[in-house]
């Protein structure tokens, strides 16, 4: 599958079955899993390969809050990696601040939802002893220890969410947005 050995498609396949809590249905028939569980193996598919490109047409429905928080961690991994991502989803909400560009289908016609020139925020945070930033976080070193990250705006939610929800967990101990 995509390059991979047997061995390594199988141990991606286990690990991300795990990582979205699905490794109880690992040998169940596609048939027989319920909607949720269904959907967390088709995520744990789309996922298996590191996919330069991922497509995810509603991906977030029927997963539970594990679940959804997971996917959004996933994506802003493959993102911070150089992948692109383009996901369809009726909640507007979804990822805040993460996507590039932001479309609308309205009556049959796609736009493009732009807006002005962006701020910034600026994140001090400090990480267990040893620890490195979550993946596609750089910063400075901050007067007094920790980190300084700067991010735009647009983009902060996502910083604070790989900081708070890495492993083990980085703690934020300012946000200030930057004119």
């Amino acid at each position: 599958m995509h390059g991979l050995t047997g061995a390594e498609a199988a141990r991606r396949a286990e690990a991300a079955l795990e990582r979205f809590g699905a490794a109880a249905h690992a040998r169940t028939p596609m048939a027989e899993l319920s909607k949720g569980t269904s959907q967390k193996v088709a995520v744990a598919q789309a996922l298996l390969a590191a996919p330069e490109l991922l497509v995810l047409d509603e991906a977030w429905t029927g997963l539970d809050a594990s679940a959804r928080t997971e996917l959004d961690r996933a994506v802003a991994e493959r993102t911070a990696a150089g992948a692109t991502v383009v996901f369809v989803d009726h909640d507007p909400g979804r990822l805040a601040g993460l996507p590039d560009a932001h479309h609308r289908l309205d009556g049959g016609t796609l736009t493009e939802v732009s807006g002005a020139r962006e701020a910034s925020v600026r994140i001090h945070a400090t990480g267990p002893p040893g620890a490195e930033p979550p993946p596609g976080l750089d910063g400075a070193p901050a007067p007094g220890g920790g980190l300084l990250l700067t991010v735009p705006a647009s983009r902060s939610d996502a910083a604070l969410r790989a900081l708070l929800t890495s492993r083990p967990p980085w703690h934020v101990r300012a946000v200030e947005e930057l004119p």
